[in-house]
């Protein structure tokens, strides 16, 4: 990033008592409180300054230096930092709603779970106003950078992010819905799980970036440069692709002969099964698009379906025991008494899949161990357990908001972090399930 302009005169410095002053007053100011003062802290140079936990909602930080400034927990709704220098900056959990960002450098900055609704990252010209005249502060319009910043499951709803710099960036599972990248240049980030839906992409840069599970509906991608990225198990509703640039990217695709080659794929793993791995072939249907296949009662175990689009599928009492169905859309398919014991759905979507009655403990091993089935961060929006063997599942980080687990077995499941909104847990047995961390569990 280009630099600043200013040099180190042209920054102002203050003592630690004094800028407590300017903190009491500003909180005073916040409260509407006497003598109380909005913090004007314009080109101060503030590096390394601890403000974790702090309310500087509407505080002024105009081309100010904060490299490396604690602002963990710190409320900034509203506040101004147009031009400012966040570089190695820790955001986390800081409420950002509303903030002018415009200009800014945040290369480097840890803004994990940070909330930025609203936010204003695109570039500016930065002035300044000094002996009766307005100046540049630099020659040319400033970018905001992002570059190598960390932003997991940061919320930047509606943000403004035209020609900003993001690169290397790690933005895994933040919320991104309605976003103007328009130009931005995310080339190389990791953006897995992100939710882009009704995101503005016109002329963004994203080339080889990571875009494994992540929600595109209705997002524009006129011009968007997608080459060599990764689009795995990516939800692409009501998305134009035709104009954009797809050159080596890794996405779902149709078997060429659709009915034969799945033949052919299902009775060589039928082989494969019958002979111990002696004859036939493992089924690989990874990143295959299988929407709406009845794939019922027939033993798949340990069949790859990694990344493929399952969306409506029929798989009422199909044997699915230690198969890889990670990234896969499972958007209400039919799962009835399905075995799925041992296999992994991390980051599937199975929003409204009908899991009824599935067999889903652990797959005992010949060892003696067992494994544990994974919906590790899957996304189970009203997902149905009903009466399902869920027994030592892991469920950390998914979403089962209104998600039926009435009369399911959850004996000790791994909750952790997972988000219950509006689950029904009625006579579940929760016995040494590990719900540390879950959002809004309710349990009657």
């Amino acid at each position: 990033m280009k630099s600043r302009g200013n040099t180190a005169s042209d920054y102002k410095t203050l003592t630690p008592p004094q800028l407590e002053q300017v903190l009491e007053r500003h909180q005073r100011f916040v409260a509407s409180q006497r003598e109380g003062t909005r913090a004007s802290l314009k080109f101060h140079d503030l590096p390394n300054v601890r403000l974790a936990g702090r309310n500087l909602a509407g505080a002024d930080f105009t081309g100010a230096r904060l490299k490396g400034a604690d602002l963990r927990g710190a409320n900034l709704d509203g506040a101004c930092l147009f031009g400012a220098d966040l570089a190695g900056a820790n955001l986390s959990e800081a409420s950002m709603k509303n903030i002018d960002l415009r200009g800014c450098a945040l290369r480097g900055a840890t803004m994990v779970h940070a909330v930025m609704l609203d936010a204003d990252l695109r570039d500016g010209y930065l002035v300044r106003y000094k002996n009766g005249e307005f100046s540049a502060v630099a020659a040319e319009k400033l970018h905001a950078e992002l570059s190598d910043a960390r932003m997991k499951g940061a919320t930047l709803s509606r943000a403004k992010l035209s020609n900003a710099f993001i690169l290397q960036t790690d933005l895994r599972d933040a919320d991104l819905r309605s976003s103007v990248f328009m130009r931005a240049d995310l080339s190389n980030s990791d953006l897995t799980g992100c939710n882009l839906e009704g995101a503005d992409l016109s002329l963004a840069n994203l080339s080889g970036a990571k875009l494994d599970g992540v929600i595109l509906s209705r997002a524009i991608l006129r011009d968007t440069n997608l080459s060599n990225s990764s689009l795995v198990g990516a939800l692409l509703d009501d998305v134009d692709l035709s104009m954009a640039n797809l050159t080596g990217a890794d996405m779902v695709k149709r078997l060429e002969n659709h009915d034969s080659e799945l033949s052919a794929i299902l009775l060589a793993h039928r082989d494969w099964m019958l002979s111990n791995g002696a004859k036939g072939k493992r089924a690989d249907l990874a990143k295959r698009d299988l929407t709406g296949v009845d794939l019922s009662r027939i033993n798949l175990s340990a069949a790859d379906f990694h990344g493929a689009k399952l969306q409506g599928a029929n798989l009422t009492e199909t044997v699915l025991a230690m198969a890889n169905l990670s990234f896969t859309d499972l958007r209400n398919a039919q799962m009835m008494s399905t075995d799925i014991r041992g296999a992994s759905f991390e980051r599937a979507t199975m929003n409204q899949a009908d899991l009824t009655n599935a067999v889903a403990g652990p797959m005992a091993l010949r060892s003696g161990q067992s494994w544990p089935t994974s919906f590790k961060a899957a996304r189970l929006a009203a997902a149905v357990f009903v009466s399902a063997d869920l027994r030592g599942c892991n469920f950390s980080e998914a979403d089962l908001s209104q998600a039926r687990l009435n009369n399911a077995m959850l004996v000790g499941a791994d909750m952790k972090d997972a988000t219950m909104t509006g689950a029904d847990l009625r006579d579940a047995d929760i016995t040494a399930a590990d719900f540390r961390g879950a959002r809004d569990l309710l349990v009657t």
